[in-house]
């Protein structure tokens, strides 16, 4: 693996962070089989977890019965990017190492996490193509999953919700010190702390919602989205609204100069906080308006 091909296969993760439904989503909803966690499990993340994999050498009997923070695309993001010499855990076992040693484990571990992520992508696509987009089509009287198109409907809006608990309030919200940041910026709350990946995985977030939004067909967002269903409920305006809004929620991540959010929070925090307010704009009328107008359920956890 190579820190391209991390990269590469990073930014199309973050689509699928936005779109956690069916097999893709936690097995506490219909058809969910918890295969994201296996792929990428943040913020459930451990350095020293890490760390103590490569001291351990546990890895060389494949790493799929590791715990999830030890394996994935955030584990495999320590192992590619971080070039310090420093370790928080197991200190003494790593000290022990010699360079060529320490080289050698890092590789064979990042080589074990990528084969087995290639491996949970293979069963996520096997999960959709094997069934789950029938049982979605066909949603309504006589599906198992999905009883009602309503219910299957309301799945796909909870995973839009994405954007407003993890990209606002996590990925933006604490770093940028709106909330538990006693001391503004708290970089060490950035999702991407090694590879500096955050404008990308946001980038990508934001393109998945409009895809929901307004169809996934193509980069143009054609096809059938959530606005054809907002101006059949007679709400184009609403449509309308939302569809301005997500455009300039992405036009103000561009206008973010620095090449990461690590820069731009010391260099210019206030083009981060525009940011983060042209997302609110948009959560604002997803939490509201479009709720109440497709009269669909906020996700367990978010009805305040």
């Amino acid at each position: 693996p190579s820190r391209d091909n991390w990269k590469v296969a990073m930014s199309a993760w973050q689509r699928l962070e936005v779109m956690q439904l069916g097999p893709t989503g936690s097995s506490l909803n219909p058809g969910g089989l918890d295969l994201r966690d296996h792929i990428y499990s943040w913020p459930l993340v451990s350095r020293c977890a890490v760390e103590d994999v490569i001291v351990a050498r546990s890895y060389e009997n494949g790493v799929g019965r590791l715990l999830v923070n030890r394996r994935g695309l955030a584990a495999l993001e320590y192992v590619l990017f971080y070039e310090g010499d420093d370790f928080s855990c197991s200190t003494a076992g790593w000290a022990a190492l010699d360079a060529t040693e320490k080289a050698a484990r890092k590789q064979a571990y990042a080589t074990a996490a990528a084969a087995d992520i290639k491996a949970r992508a293979d069963e996520l696509v096997a999960a959709w193509e094997g069934g789950f987009i029938d049982t979605l089509r066909t949603a309504g009287p006589g599906n198992a999953t999905y009883m009602t198109t309503q219910g299957a409907m309301n799945r796909v809006s909870d995973a839009m919700y994405y954007v407003e608990k993890e990209v606002k309030d996590i990925k933006l919200a604490v770093p940028i010190g709106l909330r538990e940041c006693a001391t503004p910026p708290c970089l060490d709350a950035l999702e991407s702390q090694y590879a500096h990946h955050n404008k990308a995985n946001l980038r990508a977030n934001l393109v998945a919602f409009r895809q929901l939004l307004e169809g996934c067909d193509d980069d143009s967002y054609a096809g059938v989205g959530f606005d054809e269903l907002l101006v059949g409920a007679n709400a184009a305006d609403l449509a309308t609204r939302m569809k301005t809004n997500i455009g300039n929620a992405q036009a103000a991540l561009d206008a973010i100069e620095e090449s990461d959010l690590r820069q731009a929070l010391v260099d210019d925090p206030a083009s981060v906080r525009a940011f983060y307010d042209a997302v609110k704009s948009v959560t604002d009328l997803l939490k509201s308006e479009f709720t109440t107008v497709l009269d669909l359920e906020p996700p367990m956890g978010l009805e305040g």
